[in-house]
């Protein structure tokens, strides 16, 4: 018979474990690229054994799909934190995309995951999909409910421009690893709001007014 105790105690070692081999996972990936990593290489820089990368994950594939997926979770918290506080549009969608590249900046590694490395690796590109559909759809909420639905910021217009957007953010954490993310946001609001039909004339220099 198990005692409860000693049940509780391995379940917590099997957790720290899995979540050791996650880190080493972001580790590998980041010295070695996704493309020809394997599951010994995470395993060794986890500093777990094979056997014991197995015992967590069927194959690579499977941990790296988990290790995006917590990942992404993290980074597009504070994304969908900053556009639930009321504000006028203009300015609730600047901050959202203050928090999504603040956060971005701040784990570069996961950022690096998700948007860059996970492309490579997997073919249905879930993760970056997911990442430019939570966009696309901030994107709808912000539109005022007065445009037409027949209009530029249309559905279809929005993950157009979710899509740009997130291929830009991409580009910049594969060239400086996250360094001068966070200036983006207003720049991105500025090109985001007009198809959107936001208000951007107290964003524009005084000179473009």
């Amino acid at each position: 018979m198990i005692h409860p105790q000693a049940s509780g105690s391995t379940h917590v070692v099997q957790a720290h474990r899995r979540q050791q081999i996650v880190v080493g996972l972001i580790e590998a990936v980041g010295r070695r690229g996704p493309a020809s990593l394997t599951a010994t290489d995470v395993a060794e820089v986890a500093g777990v054994s094979p056997r014991d990368f197995h015992e967590h994950f069927v194959d690579l594939d499977e941990c790296f799909d988990f290790a995006c997926e917590a990942a992404l979770d993290i980074l597009l918290d504070p994304l969908a934190a900053a556009f639930s506080v009321p504000r006028p549009p203009p300015e609730r969608l600047e901050a959202a995309l203050a928090a999504l590249l603040g956060a971005l900046a701040t784990q570069p590694r996961l950022a690096e995951l998700c948007l860059v490395h996970s492309p490579v690796r997997q073919l249905d590109r879930r993760t970056y999909r997911r990442a430019v559909d939570s966009l696309a759809e901030l994107l709808r909420e912000a539109r005022p409910p007065s445009v037409s639905p027949h209009s530029p910021s249309s559905p279809a217009g929005e993950e157009l421009l979710a899509g740009g957007a997130m291929a830009l953010i991409a580009a910049r954490l594969a060239d400086g690893h996250g360094e001068g993310l966070e200036e983006l946001a207003p720049q991105l609001a500025r090109l985001l709001a007009p198809p959107l039909a936001l208000e951007p004339a107290d964003w524009l220099p005084s000179a473009l007014r």
